[in-house]
């Protein structure tokens, strides 16, 4: 058999090399360039946050908890109709966190504010946008600060409205019968609008819309935002920490107060236990009450860049310090601020509770935090401490139209109805429909 022959194989020369070569390296060139492109696509935007995790948002931490602000109403008007939250804290939170950023721009950019009258504030609270309550009135400048943009309005509001003016926002306000509106910067564009949109109808309305069909809203307030479903508010055991009784409690908050001298240093006097250091004195007493008075150096500064403290920065201050005296104790409301009154010396900041949601009217006050300032220092300050724990009882209230029509056999009300606890250091707590007189 014959002897198969190899074929010869031509071998490449150097010149064909180097094309070859070339070829090779325009391949990878082009292929990286498709990757790189193909990495800018909105595709590709799940999976670089799942290779490399954009880094969370960080807040300034010299703003308070943004829970301080919440209102404890809201309403968001937009094409379909409106959508209102009430007395329920995780929906208040949630909705709050979405829309705030809208009220800190339209804060940011607020012209000169006018005089609103009443038939305007009620065309505003019908228009597309934001409408919030909130628990006492409020300081224009500690809400503008403390949505971080600054001291940008006087005043003081205990409801406000952002809401559509053509292709802008105006932001009006309400204190008691007086009304007041400031144009702003802030676009009514297709972001905003989505954000409004996104809010389904549930049909929470105002009391004088409800009252033009039906007179037994027309007790209320005009502007009381009724909920559209009956709360069904949970029962709460409350106590108040033994702040006498229990040396390990009052450990525990001395050291949160900076008072170094310790429990040894506390001595009897009508009332309760009194510690004095550096010319302080505290007192505290078995109901939980705490009661401070400063002496010449200032335990508690205000952080003020010019001369006397702002309305915003003595709040921050008083915030920083409720803050600091509660952290050792469990099963606590929230706080929320209630006012920021100016006085001769200083400012007079007080802060009321709220259990998930609903407003908590402690003693005779209201409040259950007040804190005074003095120059740059909080000179005193008294703090009613109450720690609530939830049972497994809710509490059956009337309608909120049986609650209104209640109120016209009534005499010397204010028409406010709202859903509120009443604490007068009583072992448990129910809530039910209150009003002012």
């Amino acid at each position: 058999m014959a002897r198969r022959k190899t074929p010869k194989v031509a071998r490449p020369t150097g010149a064909r090399r180097l094309v070859e070569l070339l070829k090779d390296l325009l391949i990878v060139l082009l292929t990286c360039s498709a990757i790189f492109l193909a990495w800018q696509t909105p595709m590709a935007t799940h999976f670089r946050g799942w290779v490399a995790p954009v880094p969370p948002v960080v807040q300034d931490p010299t703003f308070p908890n943004e829970d301080a602000l919440t209102p404890y109403a809201l309403r968001v008007t937009n094409s379909m109709g409106s959508y209102g939250v009430s007395y329920d804290a995780a929906a208040l939170s949630r909705v709050f966190q979405r829309l705030s950023p809208f009220l800190g721009e339209a804060f940011s950019t607020a012209e000169s504010p006018a005089v609103l009258t009443q038939r305007n504030w009620r065309t505003l609270l019908e228009s597309p946008g934001i409408y919030c309550a909130f628990q006492g009135k409020i300081p224009l400048s500690v809400l503008s600060a403390w949505l971080g943009v600054g001291e940008s309005l006087t005043g003081q509001a205990e409801a406000l409205v952002l809401a559509r003016d053509g292709d802008r926002f105006i932001l009006a306000w309400r204190d008691g019968a007086s009304c007041y509106s400031a144009p702003t910067q802030l676009a009514y564009d297709a972001a905003v609008s989505q954000v409004l949109e996104d809010f389904s109808p549930n049909g929470a309305a105002f009391a004088y819309a409800l009252a033009a069909d039906d007179d037994a809203y027309s007790a209320l307030d005009l502007y009381v935002l009724l909920p559209v479903s009956t709360p069904r508010p949970q029962v709460y055991s409350a106590a108040s920490p033994d702040l006498v009784g229990d040396r390990a409690a009052l450990a525990r908050l001395l050291t949160a107060l900076d008072f170094l001298s310790g429990t040894d240093s506390a001595y009897e006097t009508p009332g309760g236990l009194t510690v004095t250091e550096n010319g302080d004195r505290l007192q505290v007493s078995p109901s939980g009450k705490l009661t401070y008075r400063a002496g010449e150096e200032a335990r508690y500064p205000i952080s003020s860049s010019s001369g006397s403290p702002t309305a915003s920065q003595a709040a921050q201050a008083a915030w920083e310090l409720l803050s600091q005296a509660v952290e050792p104790f469990e099963d606590l409301p929230d706080y929320v601020l209630t006012g920021a009154e100016e006085t001769e010396s200083g400012w007079a900041i007080t802060f009321e509770a709220r259990l998930n949601g609903i407003p908590v009217s402690t003693g005779e006050t209201g409040w259950c935090a007040r804190m005074v300032t003095e120059g740059n220092k909080i000179s005193e300050f008294t703090l009613i401490l109450r720690t609530y724990d939830p049972t497994d009882s809710t509490t059956l209230i009337p309608s909120p139209r049986l609650a209104a029509a209640a109120l016209r056999s009534m005499t010397g009300t204010d028409g406010k109805l709202r859903l509120s606890y009443s604490d007068n250091l009583s072992a448990t707590l129910t809530a039910g429909w209150m009003t002012g007189e």
